[in-house]
């Protein structure tokens, strides 16, 4: 009878953490979906950051177990590829790869398509937020330039093509690379899988703007020949760049040479801030240390239930 009583005080009281839990994370969540609640200032990060430590409080989990829930190689990823972006943000490198692709584009068409190529390759291999954080000022200034009066259909372009691109790869955003490592796919499988689909899915997308928008792709234009580059020099690149292609060349042999996605962007990350001649401390002050924050306590919140669930 005695152990059947402790059989029974045990299952009620995993009964009891479970419930407390599932609570815990239905408010997380309404924080997460709902960032204006009334007298309460939260955001996403906050909202997660509040789970996390309600699992705590409670004793859903013990603040060992909470640190044990955090996927750290996740968070590990993120950070590294985050410096690698600042460091080529630093150097210019995205404004002038968006310059550049604009520069192509001689008619409405043509910069349709070259937004949608262009953004969707660049939001691939590096962070895709950070892509249209860059491009979309200069998709303004060349749609100005080309005396192009709507630039809303270019932007929705880039805004659709940069989610689409970003499926592509493990680094594309932070989604993938939170399903990279929990699924244990390597860099070059993820991306095989899903190219084709974004292939597909970009080809669809630049009918689907033409037609919607057809009678802005058919204006006359004046082409102004001062889309350029100002003050670009690719001597400041001389390392960087060589640093992004060894990095993107070993995320896709990660596979054949056993090393690990987190490490192959940390390793990245470091040579940066090396050889990249940059100041380290201003790279780093532009992590996001937010969304760093947001996905750790996403990580506890999710091991809470996980751990009184299973």
């Amino acid at each position: 009878m005695d152990l059947n009583k402790e059989t029974q005080d045990i299952l009620f009281l995993k009964t009891e953490k479970l419930i407390i839990a599932l609570i815990i994370l239905i408010i997380t969540y309404i924080g997460i979906s709902f960032t204006r609640l009334p007298k309460v200032n939260i955001d996403r990060p906050a909202a997660a950051f509040l789970g996390a430590v309600l699992m705590v409080l409670f004793g859903v989990l013990t603040p060992q177990e909470a640190i044990s829930a955090i996927d750290f190689n996740t968070i590990a990823l993120l950070l590294g590829m985050m410096i690698v972006i600042a460091t080529l943000e630093e150097k210019g490198f995205l404004t002038y790869l968006a310059v550049k692709s604009m520069s192509i584009a001689k008619n409405p068409k043509g910069l349709l398509i070259v937004v949608i190529v262009a953004t969707g390759l660049a939001s691939a291999f590096l962070v895709n937020d950070a892509v249209v954080l860059l491009f979309t000022p200069v998709i303004i200034e060349t749609c100005n330039l080309m005396g192009i009066k709507n630039p809303v259909p270019y932007l929705i372009a880039e805004a659709m093509s940069s989610n689409i691109g970003s499926v592509m790869t493990i680094t594309g955003n932070p989604q993938n690379m939170l399903i990279g490592m929990t699924s244990g796919i390597s860099y070059i499988d993820f991306f095989l899988y899903l190219f084709p689909i974004a292939f597909l899915s970009t080809i669809v997308l630049i009918f689907i703007v033409y037609f919607i928008y057809r009678k802005d792709f058919n204006q006359e234009l004046k082409i102004d020949d001062s889309i350029k580059i100002n003050n670009f020099d690719f001597k400041q690149m001389r390392f960087s760049l060589p640093i992004l292609i060894f990095t993107m060349v070993l995320f896709f042999l990660s596979s054949f040479i056993k090393l690990e996605i987190p490490m192959i962007a940390l390793i990245g990350a470091v040579l940066m801030l090396l050889f990249a001649g940059v100041n380290p401390s201003k790279i780093i002050s532009k992590v996001n240390w937010v969304l760093l924050l947001f996905f750790a306590g996403l990580f506890i919140v999710i091991g809470g239930l996980q751990r009184q669930a299973f």
